[in-house]
């Protein structure tokens, strides 16, 4: 079921059961994907305490929030969406959203801290990662920062971006195996369990392409499948 809000500044607000967005200027129209009824609700009380009038539709799962981005998607000023979907990978949401609105912001909500899933929302599209729980002073600021193109993550997550980043002894193991920045990329999606055409996904590239990689990668670490080349990456020899 789909639920609209019009949330003021005034603390009152309207709700119908159909789907329809704002498109007044002075108006933002959120769009968060979740099944929570206690977070939707502290997601009212976060829009209406900031300045203009906020609108927000709800869809509790995957299917629903894409049936809503193919009606409405121009029209949505932010998606706030929830990876743990009972339907859908939220980071396949995620890509699909990015792919199709590119200049949507999207922030992910969500309980799930698994480094791997942080990390593949934010190459998926993601422009902020928080957990739920936190301040709602800090989810408003949030929600302000990702409006204006910057990227709040929750600091328990910052520790995930500078691994990622390398350290100078893995940048010179990375040289020994020549693989490329997309190479890596891919190895990592893989090791995370993501299958071929989910790295196609959210690599945004053909599943040819991925195949050319796989190829390049075996010959590079001189391996003859998936599981030698994860075991590699895993031991650093990559």
């Amino acid at each position: 079921m789909i639920f609209k809000f019009i949330l003021l500044k005034n603390n009152k607000y309207k709700k119908n059961n159909s789907l329809k967005f704002v498109t007044n200027p002075d108006s933002y129209s959120v769009l968060l994907i979740d099944d929570d009824a206690f977070f939707r609700a502290t997601i009212e009380r976060v829009l209406r305490n900031l300045d203009g009038i906020w609108q927000l539709n709800t869809t509790p799962d995957g299917l629903s929030a894409l049936a809503a981005l193919s009606e409405q998607g121009p029209c949505i000023s932010l998606a706030l969406i929830n990876i743990d979907l009972p339907d859908l990978s939220g980071i396949e949401l995620i890509a699909a959203a990015s792919r199709h609105f590119p200049n949507l912001p999207i922030l992910v909500i969500t309980g799930v801290t698994d480094e791997g899933k942080f990390l593949s929302a934010i190459r998926a599209g993601a422009h902020g990662y928080l957990t739920k729980g936190i301040d709602e002073i800090f989810l408003q600021d949030s929600i302000i920062q990702v409006m204006q193109g910057q990227h709040p993550v929750c600091s328990s997550l910052t520790r995930h971006l500078f691994r990622l980043a390398g350290s100078p002894i893995a940048a010179t193991d990375r040289k020994k195996s020549n693989l490329t920045p997309r190479e890596l990329e891919l190895l990592r999606l893989l090791s995370i369990g993501n299958s071929y055409a989910a790295c196609a996904d959210q690599m945004r590239i053909s599943l040819s392409t991925i195949q050319t990689h796989i190829r390049n990668m075996y010959r590079k670490l001189n391996v003859s499948n998936q599981r030698q080349a994860i075991a590699k990456f895993n031991s650093s020899e990559c």
